[in-house]
């Protein structure tokens, strides 16, 4: 059986080219140029402001994948991240890590961490794929089977990022899939419009399977999540296969862990982007999709949410909480009420927090839902 971990992000750089920084306005006239001694330029280094330093902005969507056919496989990330942390003398607070959460805690150490990672996992790696899409293109034309639109591709990008990770999934399943016929998909939730690739996965009945929180509690999302920081934090020069790849390849220690990472264009070729790019402007439905049990967190701050959220990633309540969703290959959500109700069951948990969302469950109680997940109290899960 092969298993692979989805994420993907978006990459956006901006440098000032080099030429900017030769002074074009002081190069001497033929006439009376000045023999340039040996290793000295005619031009000299311009002054601050002499020049109009306008930056390039380089922009793409980048995924990543990781397959594993080691069914010990999260036992042996988790056993990697105890003895990277105790080897740099750092606390691990959380199971495993999402990128921006190992950032925050290890900051200068991240580059040595992630290496460690890499090599140490190395022998239970069956491959690691990398994806990136620039839309080399006027426009993208999208939501055909709707109203229509053009975009250019930097608007493109930032608007509809949240959905590659499923361009990335059915670009590999279109590559793997006869190879390794036994696979399950691990992805990390988003929303996104209805693409031809979504039909078509879903048509074949692709074995996917999307997880709420995936990089706190799934091993190969955290760990795909993590090889997108590496490119995002060193990635250097122009956007193309080698570059996007060299991040990884370059902290590599054997030839044989570098032959594992491969690069693949999607937007290359124009079938490639008309069955990625959305072509309807109903949102894909992943409701049969998501795995299951879900914990539903039920937490109503009484500050903005957006405020107090990343420090209540970091309290023992919530971690623990990963820890219980981990320990039931599940996955993590803060209750929504809106929508939650729509493809929650039986077997899924909500946790009330405090003595407010206590009340809060009790109303979701008293309505009567057929498929209403089980109670459980904070202090059963931290104990």
């Amino acid at each position: 059986m092969f298993y692979t971990g989805f994420d993907s992000a978006i990459l956006a750089k901006e440098f000032i080219p080099l030429d900017n920084y030769l002074d074009k306005s002081h190069e001497p006239d033929e006439a009376n140029a000045k023999p340039a001694e040996s290793g000295e330029l005619n031009e000299k280094p311009i002054e601050s402001g002499e020049v109009n330093e306008m930056p390039i902005v380089l922009k793409a969507l980048i995924g990543a994948s990781v397959t594993t056919q080691d069914p010990d496989f999260d036992d042996h990330y988790q056993a990697m991240l105890r003895s990277i942390f105790e080897k740099y003398g750092l606390r691990q607070e959380k199971p495993i890590y999402k990128a921006a959460h190992l950032v925050k805690q290890i900051e200068a150490n991240f580059e040595d961490v992630f290496t460690d990672i890499l090599n140490g996992m190395g022998s239970a790696i069956a491959h690691i794929d990398l994806y990136f899409a620039t839309y080399p293109r006027q426009f993208v034309s999208i939501l055909g089977r709707g109203q229509g639109q053009r975009l250019g591709p930097m608007e493109y990008m930032e608007s509809h990022q949240n959905g590659f990770a499923h361009a990335c999934a059915w670009w590999h399943w279109k590559n793997y899939s006869k190879g390794e016929t036994e696979y399950q998909y691990h992805i990390d939730h988003f929303e996104a419009k209805g693409t031809p690739a979504w039909k078509e996965m879903e048509a074949n009945k692709v074995n996917m399977r999307f997880y709420y929180s995936g990089c706190e509690c799934n091993c190969l999302i955290s760990f795909a999540d993590l090889i997108l920081k590496m490119i995002d934090k060193f990635h250097f020069g122009s956007i193309d296969y080698r570059s996007i790849s060299q991040p990884i390849r370059k902290r590599t220690n054997t030839y044989a862990l570098m032959q594992k990472v491969r690069c693949f264009d999607l937007s290359k070729y124009d079938w490639v982007i008309k069955a990625t790019v959305p072509d309807t402007p109903i949102n894909i439905n992943l409701n049969n999709y998501i795995k299951h049990p879900i914990y539903f967190i039920a937490w109503t701050p009484t500050l903005p949410r957006k405020t107090v959220k990343p420090s209540f990633e970091w309290s023992h309540f919530y971690n623990a909480v990963i820890k219980k969703a981990m320990a039931t290959k599940g996955c993590v959500k803060l209750l929504d009420f809106d929508k939650d109700m729509t493809f929650w069951e039986v077997d899924d948990f909500i946790i009330p927090w405090q003595a407010a969302d206590e009340e809060h469950v009790k109303d979701l109680e008293s309505m009567g839902f057929n498929n209403m997940p089980k109670i459980l109290k904070a202090t059963d899960v931290i104990t």
